[in-house]
């Protein structure tokens, strides 16, 4: 509920904001962190929010990056809300603007580094519970957020990573704000799941971002990345039929999204004709190591760093990724698939018959899929701090839901409406075509996440009482197991994870 009498106020650098108040939590919306990315900006670094006078209602949602609507028919949350290239705002949500330097959750959303929004996520279960001040936030996507365009105009340069630029930006704006809506800009945590998570991971492996934040939270992270490519920009205008950067800058945003679209649909009609797993994100579109904006690896910055990780996977991230696959995946395909990503193909397939003995081939290539594109790579950055004596806690959700025929499982991005603690009935409605109607999944698991995140955003550890000990990882991987039960295991599915490594 909207309490409409006492609209408070917060005093930001660039102007004084005025937000609103509801359930108790005091919120201010679509604030601009970064000047509009549009005409001679558009694939340019971001560049500073411009100030305004007087005060500036902040009582409604920026509007999201440009992106193509996710279809009807996906498990998860409908899309449809409103976008612009004019995209850079983000959200407050604090128990208060005062003087209460309480730790700050920032939340960079997820989406394949083409969809999505800040306001994926309500700031408010964490701010009432935790008395955590909470920002999630906007930035660029897709073609407008991760083309390299370097190799056309020299002053475009780490143009592919501009949608991690976008993040820093905001992460800028925090450092220098947070004060004046109760946070502590020396507790900053950074969270995201899936692009989202390996945003994060981008952002821990560039020193541009260093001392704007302090711990990390990486759900399901695509934590693997490749240098810049000029190839989709050659595809962009080739598709568009223009030349240079002139032509690019004077496509439509609805020309560049259909473009997009054009070259996804490209991408999955050759990924049907020569079945592969997929890479960490589609079409090249995802952060780079350009050594502008992203210097190393995540595994190698994960042993530099010391910056405290929270991070983990779901037991079935495959299957929301397989629609490509045959509906009959033979022996030798199997294999083939396998030998992609490890250097003995016949153990994985081994190992994963093992831990599925029932299951047939197809069912164990959409497991081997969510382990090639999110849980090796979590896992690698989780040795690598451990064994530099970083602390790092490690999960594994596992609840599995029964809609979809049950099909999807624990499927990727299942646990956000259990850690952020989602009203199924309200904003957040939309996750009941996974989790089924409002009561009919376990509450308690979603107050044990999201007691947990709060305690590691105030405390830098995880446990809790309902929880018990959650021990860091280390040697033996122990692990917090998220499902019908919440227990500590080592190392869960430990033959698996261990095969990929096989000589």
């Amino acid at each position: 509920m909207t309490d409409t009498t006492t609209a408070p106020t917060a005093a930001t650098s660039h102007g004084v904001l005025k937000g609103r108040i509801r359930d108790g939590v005091s919120e201010f919306l679509g604030v601009p962190y970064a000047a509009p990315p549009v005409g001679d900006l558009r694939f340019r670094a971001p560049q500073p929010a411009l100030p305004w006078e007087g005060t500036r209602s902040a009582t409604h949602l920026g509007a999201s990056a440009p992106q193509i609507d996710r279809e009807p028919s996906s498990p998860l949350p409908a899309t449809g809300y409103a976008t612009d290239e004019d995209c850079l705002y983000l959200n407050v949500y604090t128990p208060a603007p005062d003087t209460g330097a309480r730790p700050v959750l920032v939340w960079i959303h997820g989406g394949s580094y083409m969809t999505g929004r800040g306001a994926t996520v309500d700031g408010g279960p964490f701010a009432r519970n935790g008395d955590i001040v909470v920002v999630s936030i906007n930035y660029r996507l897709g073609l407008l957020g991760f083309m390299e365009l370097g190799h056309l105009d020299s002053e475009l340069a780490g143009s592919h990573n501009n949608g991690i630029r976008d993040q820093i930006a905001a992460l800028r704006w925090v450092h220098d704000n947070i004060a004046a809506f109760g946070g502590d800009p020396e507790r900053v945590t950074i969270s995201g799941e899936s692009a989202g998570a390996g945003s994060v991971m981008a952002i821990l492996a560039s020193p541009q971002a260093d001392g704007l934040y302090h711990q990390v939270i990486a759900q399901s992270a695509p934590a693997a990345f490749a240098p810049p490519s000029t190839e989709l920009a050659q595809d962009t205008m080739d598709v568009a039929g223009v030349d240079g950067i002139d032509g690019l800058r004077a496509l439509s945003t609805d020309k560049i999204i259909e473009i997009q679209r054009q070259l996804s649909a490209t991408a999955g009609r050759a990924a049907v004709a020569e079945p592969r797993f997929p890479g960490a994100a589609r079409n090249g579109l995802r952060p780079a190591i350009d050594g502008i904006t992203v210097t190393r690896s995540p595994m190698e910055a994960a042993a530099e760093r010391g910056i405290p990780l929270l991070l983990g996977t779901n037991l079935d991230e495959g299957t929301l990724f397989g629609f490509h696959l045959p509906d009959e995946v033979n022996d030798d395909l199997l294999r083939s698939l396998a030998a992609d990503h490890a250097s003995d193909p016949d153990a994985v397939v081994e190992a994963f018959r093992a831990e599925h003995p029932a299951a047939d081939n197809r069912t164990l290539a959409l497991s081997m899929i969510g382990d090639t594109l999110f849980r090796t790579s979590s896992l690698q950055v989780a040795d690598a701090a451990a064994a530099a004596g970083t602390p790092v806690f490690a999960y594994l959700f596992e609840w599995q839901s029964t809609e979809f025929n049950g099909f999807f499982g624990a499927m990727h991005a299942l646990e956000i409406p259990f850690v952020w603690q989602a009203d199924l009935e309200g904003a957040a409605a939309g996750w009941q075509r996974i989790m089924g109607p409002a009561g009919s999944w376990p509450a308690d698991i979603s107050d044990n996440m999201h007691h947990a995140w709060i305690a590691f955003v105030r405390a830098g550890d995880p446990t809790h009482d309902a929880i018990g000990a959650w021990p860091r990882y280390d040697e033996v991987r122990p692990t917090m197991v998220f499902g019908d039960t919440t227990r500590l295991e080592h190392d869960p599915r430990g033959t698996t994870r261990a095969s990929w490594r096989k000589t």
